[in-house]
Protein backbone atom coordinates (compact mmCIF):
# COMPACT_ATOMS: atom_id res chain seq x y z
CA UNK A 1 0.00 0.00 0.00
CA UNK A 2 1.31 3.45 -0.87
CA UNK A 3 2.26 5.67 2.05
CA UNK A 4 0.99 9.24 2.25
CA UNK A 5 4.46 10.51 1.44
CA UNK A 6 4.63 8.35 -1.74
CA UNK A 7 1.25 9.63 -2.95
CA UNK A 8 2.28 13.20 -2.17
CA UNK A 9 5.59 12.85 -4.04
CA UNK A 10 3.91 11.44 -7.14
CA UNK A 11 1.21 14.11 -7.01
CA UNK A 12 3.95 16.76 -7.37
CA UNK A 13 5.13 15.22 -10.65
CA UNK A 14 3.27 16.32 -13.75
CA UNK A 15 3.88 13.15 -15.72
CA UNK A 16 2.55 10.63 -13.17
CA UNK A 17 -0.80 11.00 -11.40
CA UNK A 18 -1.27 9.18 -8.07
CA UNK A 19 -3.49 6.11 -8.40
CA UNK A 20 -7.07 6.07 -7.13
CA UNK A 21 -7.57 2.38 -7.79
CA UNK A 22 -6.75 0.40 -4.62
CA UNK A 23 -4.86 -2.35 -6.47
CA UNK A 24 -2.57 0.22 -8.06
CA UNK A 25 -2.18 1.96 -4.72
CA UNK A 26 -0.88 -1.33 -3.33
CA UNK A 27 2.02 -1.28 -5.82
CA UNK A 28 5.34 0.19 -4.66
CA UNK A 29 5.87 3.65 -6.11
CA UNK A 30 8.70 2.57 -8.44
CA UNK A 31 6.53 -0.23 -9.91
CA UNK A 32 3.66 2.18 -10.54
CA UNK A 33 6.07 4.63 -12.21
CA UNK A 34 6.99 1.91 -14.73
CA UNK A 35 3.37 0.88 -15.27
CA UNK A 36 1.90 4.37 -15.63
CA UNK A 37 3.00 5.03 -19.27
CA UNK A 38 1.02 1.93 -20.31
CA UNK A 39 -2.21 3.17 -18.70
CA UNK A 40 -4.87 5.29 -20.41
CA UNK A 41 -7.58 7.04 -18.40
CA UNK A 42 -11.04 6.64 -19.92
CA UNK A 43 -14.54 7.69 -18.82
CA UNK A 44 -17.01 5.05 -17.69
CA UNK A 45 -20.47 5.78 -19.08
CA UNK A 46 -23.51 4.02 -17.54
CA UNK A 47 -24.78 1.06 -19.61
CA UNK A 48 -21.46 0.75 -21.47
CA UNK A 49 -20.26 -2.84 -21.88
CA UNK A 50 -16.57 -3.05 -21.00
CA UNK A 51 -16.28 -6.74 -21.77
CA UNK A 52 -18.77 -8.70 -23.89
CA UNK A 53 -19.52 -12.33 -23.12
CA UNK A 54 -17.44 -14.86 -25.10
CA UNK A 55 -15.43 -12.15 -26.81
CA UNK A 56 -11.61 -11.95 -26.57
CA UNK A 57 -10.33 -9.91 -23.64
CA UNK A 58 -8.40 -6.98 -25.14
CA UNK A 59 -8.03 -4.65 -22.17
CA UNK A 60 -7.97 -4.57 -18.40
CA UNK A 61 -9.72 -1.67 -16.65
CA UNK A 62 -8.53 -0.57 -13.22
CA UNK A 63 -11.64 1.15 -11.85
CA UNK A 64 -11.01 4.55 -10.26
CA UNK A 65 -14.60 5.64 -9.76
CA UNK A 66 -17.96 4.03 -10.52
CA UNK A 67 -19.44 0.53 -10.38
CA UNK A 68 -19.31 -2.32 -12.90
CA UNK A 69 -21.62 -5.34 -12.69
CA UNK A 70 -20.38 -8.75 -13.76
CA UNK A 71 -23.43 -10.46 -15.27
CA UNK A 72 -24.18 -14.10 -15.97
CA UNK A 73 -26.99 -14.94 -18.37
CA UNK A 74 -29.85 -16.65 -16.58
CA UNK A 75 -31.81 -17.03 -19.84
CA UNK A 76 -31.92 -15.58 -23.36
CA UNK A 77 -32.99 -12.15 -22.10
CA UNK A 78 -31.83 -11.55 -18.54
CA UNK A 79 -28.43 -11.26 -16.91
CA UNK A 80 -28.00 -11.60 -13.14
CA UNK A 81 -25.15 -9.98 -11.26
CA UNK A 82 -22.59 -12.42 -9.86
CA UNK A 83 -20.18 -9.84 -8.48
CA UNK A 84 -19.62 -6.10 -8.36
CA UNK A 85 -16.44 -4.18 -9.17
CA UNK A 86 -15.45 -0.74 -7.91
CA UNK A 87 -12.20 1.03 -7.14
CA UNK A 88 -10.97 -2.02 -5.24
CA UNK A 89 -10.76 -4.09 -8.42
CA UNK A 90 -10.21 -4.53 -12.13
CA UNK A 91 -12.22 -5.67 -15.15
CA UNK A 92 -10.53 -8.32 -17.30
CA UNK A 93 -8.37 -9.94 -14.63
CA UNK A 94 -8.97 -13.52 -15.95
CA UNK A 95 -6.38 -12.65 -18.62
CA UNK A 96 -3.78 -13.12 -15.87
CA UNK A 97 -4.74 -16.82 -15.85
CA UNK A 98 -4.47 -17.06 -19.62
CA UNK A 99 -8.27 -17.06 -20.05
CA UNK A 100 -8.93 -15.39 -23.41
CA UNK A 101 -12.73 -15.12 -23.14
CA UNK A 102 -15.48 -15.53 -20.57
CA UNK A 103 -19.25 -16.15 -20.64
CA UNK A 104 -19.64 -13.19 -18.27
CA UNK A 105 -20.55 -9.65 -19.36
CA UNK A 106 -19.13 -6.55 -17.64
CA UNK A 107 -21.56 -3.63 -17.65
CA UNK A 108 -21.05 -0.14 -16.19
CA UNK A 109 -23.86 0.60 -13.73
CA UNK A 110 -22.55 3.79 -12.09
CA UNK A 111 -20.42 6.14 -14.18
CA UNK A 112 -16.89 7.23 -13.34
CA UNK A 113 -13.44 6.55 -14.76
CA UNK A 114 -10.87 3.79 -15.17
CA UNK A 115 -7.25 3.27 -16.18
CA UNK A 116 -7.07 0.94 -19.18
CA UNK A 117 -4.16 -1.25 -20.25
CA UNK A 118 -3.95 -3.56 -23.27
CA UNK A 119 -3.50 -7.28 -22.71
CA UNK A 120 -0.17 -7.33 -24.55
CA UNK A 121 1.16 -4.44 -22.48
CA UNK A 122 -0.08 -6.23 -19.38
CA UNK A 123 1.95 -9.33 -20.28
CA UNK A 124 5.12 -7.22 -20.39
CA UNK A 125 4.18 -5.48 -17.14
CA UNK A 126 3.61 -8.79 -15.35
CA UNK A 127 7.03 -10.03 -16.45
CA UNK A 128 8.69 -6.89 -15.09
CA UNK A 129 6.49 -6.48 -11.99
CA UNK A 130 5.87 -9.72 -10.05
CA UNK A 131 4.08 -7.72 -7.37
CA UNK A 132 1.38 -6.78 -9.89
CA UNK A 133 0.75 -10.44 -10.70
CA UNK A 134 0.42 -11.25 -7.00
CA UNK A 135 -2.09 -8.44 -6.52
CA UNK A 136 -4.19 -9.48 -9.52
CA UNK A 137 -4.25 -13.12 -8.43
CA UNK A 138 -5.25 -12.04 -4.95
CA UNK A 139 -8.06 -9.97 -6.43
CA UNK A 140 -9.28 -12.94 -8.49
CA UNK A 141 -9.57 -14.91 -5.27
CA UNK A 142 -11.63 -12.10 -3.70
CA UNK A 143 -13.89 -11.97 -6.78
CA UNK A 144 -14.40 -15.73 -6.63
CA UNK A 145 -15.39 -15.57 -2.96
CA UNK A 146 -17.78 -12.70 -3.65
CA UNK A 147 -19.40 -14.58 -6.53
CA UNK A 148 -19.84 -17.84 -4.62
CA UNK A 149 -21.04 -16.09 -1.46
CA UNK A 150 -23.57 -14.10 -3.50
CA UNK A 151 -24.88 -17.33 -5.02
CA UNK A 152 -25.26 -18.88 -1.58
CA UNK A 153 -26.98 -15.71 -0.36
CA UNK A 154 -29.51 -15.84 -3.20
CA UNK A 155 -30.43 -19.42 -2.29
CA UNK A 156 -30.71 -19.05 1.47
CA UNK A 157 -31.60 -15.49 2.45
CA UNK A 158 -34.66 -13.30 2.14
CA UNK A 159 -34.58 -10.48 -0.40
CA UNK A 160 -34.40 -7.61 2.16
CA UNK A 161 -31.15 -9.14 3.48
CA UNK A 162 -29.81 -9.53 -0.06
CA UNK A 163 -30.69 -5.93 -0.88
CA UNK A 164 -28.94 -4.68 2.25
CA UNK A 165 -25.85 -6.72 1.32
CA UNK A 166 -25.80 -5.27 -2.21
CA UNK A 167 -26.20 -1.66 -1.04
CA UNK A 168 -23.42 -2.03 1.53
CA UNK A 169 -21.12 -3.69 -1.00
CA UNK A 170 -21.85 -0.97 -3.57
CA UNK A 171 -21.09 1.78 -1.08
CA UNK A 172 -17.82 0.09 -0.10
CA UNK A 173 -16.74 0.03 -3.73
CA UNK A 174 -17.63 3.58 -4.75
CA UNK A 175 -17.35 5.38 -1.39
CA UNK A 176 -20.57 7.34 -1.91
CA UNK A 177 -23.47 7.87 0.44
CA UNK A 178 -25.79 8.49 -2.52
CA UNK A 179 -26.02 5.57 -4.96
CA UNK A 180 -27.47 6.51 -8.39
CA UNK A 181 -29.43 3.30 -8.82
CA UNK A 182 -33.11 2.87 -9.66
CA UNK A 183 -35.55 0.20 -8.55
CA UNK A 184 -35.68 -1.11 -12.11
CA UNK A 185 -31.89 -1.50 -12.15
CA UNK A 186 -31.85 -3.29 -8.78
CA UNK A 187 -34.59 -5.63 -9.97
CA UNK A 188 -32.60 -6.53 -13.11
CA UNK A 189 -29.27 -7.21 -11.49
CA UNK A 190 -30.70 -9.00 -8.44
CA UNK A 191 -33.08 -11.13 -10.52
CA UNK A 192 -36.40 -10.17 -8.88
CA UNK A 193 -39.56 -8.28 -9.80
CA UNK A 194 -39.56 -4.50 -9.47
CA UNK A 195 -42.43 -4.74 -6.99
CA UNK A 196 -40.22 -6.86 -4.73
CA UNK A 197 -37.53 -4.15 -4.73
CA UNK A 198 -40.11 -1.41 -4.11
CA UNK A 199 -41.57 -3.25 -1.13
CA UNK A 200 -38.14 -3.78 0.45
CA UNK A 201 -37.01 -0.19 -0.09
CA UNK A 202 -40.29 1.18 1.28
CA UNK A 203 -39.75 -0.83 4.45
CA UNK A 204 -36.18 0.49 4.81
CA UNK A 205 -37.41 4.04 4.25
CA UNK A 206 -39.99 3.69 7.01
CA UNK A 207 -37.20 2.60 9.35
CA UNK A 208 -35.08 5.62 8.42
CA UNK A 209 -32.34 3.46 6.91
CA UNK A 210 -32.68 4.68 3.31
CA UNK A 211 -34.04 7.66 1.44
CA UNK A 212 -34.97 7.90 -2.25
CA UNK A 213 -34.24 11.19 -3.98
CA UNK A 214 -34.66 11.56 -7.78
CA UNK A 215 -33.30 8.24 -8.94
CA UNK A 216 -30.79 8.05 -6.07
CA UNK A 217 -30.80 5.72 -3.07
CA UNK A 218 -29.27 7.50 -0.08
CA UNK A 219 -27.98 5.42 2.84
CA UNK A 220 -28.89 7.34 5.98
CA UNK A 221 -28.13 4.74 8.66
CA UNK A 222 -25.31 2.43 7.59
CA UNK A 223 -24.99 0.82 11.02
CA UNK A 224 -28.63 -0.24 10.95
CA UNK A 225 -28.28 -1.46 7.35
CA UNK A 226 -25.38 -3.69 8.43
CA UNK A 227 -27.54 -5.12 11.20
CA UNK A 228 -30.30 -5.92 8.71
CA UNK A 229 -27.91 -7.53 6.23
CA UNK A 230 -27.01 -11.20 6.33
CA UNK A 231 -23.67 -12.71 7.32
CA UNK A 232 -22.71 -12.86 3.63
CA UNK A 233 -21.82 -9.16 3.59
CA UNK A 234 -19.32 -9.60 6.42
CA UNK A 235 -17.72 -12.59 4.68
CA UNK A 236 -17.29 -10.60 1.46
CA UNK A 237 -15.98 -7.54 3.30
CA UNK A 238 -13.45 -9.52 5.32
CA UNK A 239 -12.14 -11.29 2.21
CA UNK A 240 -11.87 -8.01 0.33
CA UNK A 241 -9.70 -6.51 3.08
CA UNK A 242 -7.55 -9.62 3.55
CA UNK A 243 -5.01 -8.98 0.71
CA UNK A 244 -4.13 -5.57 2.15
CA UNK A 245 -3.87 -6.98 5.67
CA UNK A 246 -1.69 -9.92 4.66
CA UNK A 247 0.49 -8.03 2.16
CA UNK A 248 -1.31 -9.61 -0.81
CA UNK A 249 -0.29 -13.23 -0.45
CA UNK A 250 -0.45 -15.30 -3.69
CA UNK A 251 -3.68 -17.04 -4.54
CA UNK A 252 -4.20 -20.54 -3.23
CA UNK A 253 -3.73 -23.23 -5.87
CA UNK A 254 -6.91 -24.85 -4.58
CA UNK A 255 -8.90 -21.84 -5.79
CA UNK A 256 -7.69 -21.95 -9.39
CA UNK A 257 -9.76 -24.94 -10.65
CA UNK A 258 -13.00 -23.44 -9.31
CA UNK A 259 -12.06 -20.06 -10.75
CA UNK A 260 -11.39 -21.51 -14.17
CA UNK A 261 -14.80 -23.20 -14.14
CA UNK A 262 -16.38 -19.84 -13.37
CA UNK A 263 -14.42 -17.79 -15.92
CA UNK A 264 -13.68 -20.07 -18.86
CA UNK A 265 -15.94 -20.78 -21.78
Amino acid sequence: MWSKSEIASVALRRDVAPPRNLLLQALPGYDYDRLFPLLQRIPLVPRRVLQHARMPVQHLYFIEEGLVSVLANADEQQGVEVWLIGREGVVGSPAVLGVNASPLRHLVQVGGSALRIGVRDLAHALADTPRLRTLLLGYLHVALVQSLQSAACSLRHAFPQRLARWLLTAQDRCHRQDLPVTQALLARILGVRRATVSEAINALERQGVLERVRGVVRIRDRERLEQLSCRCYRVIRQEQERPRRTNAQPISLLSIPAMCVLLAE
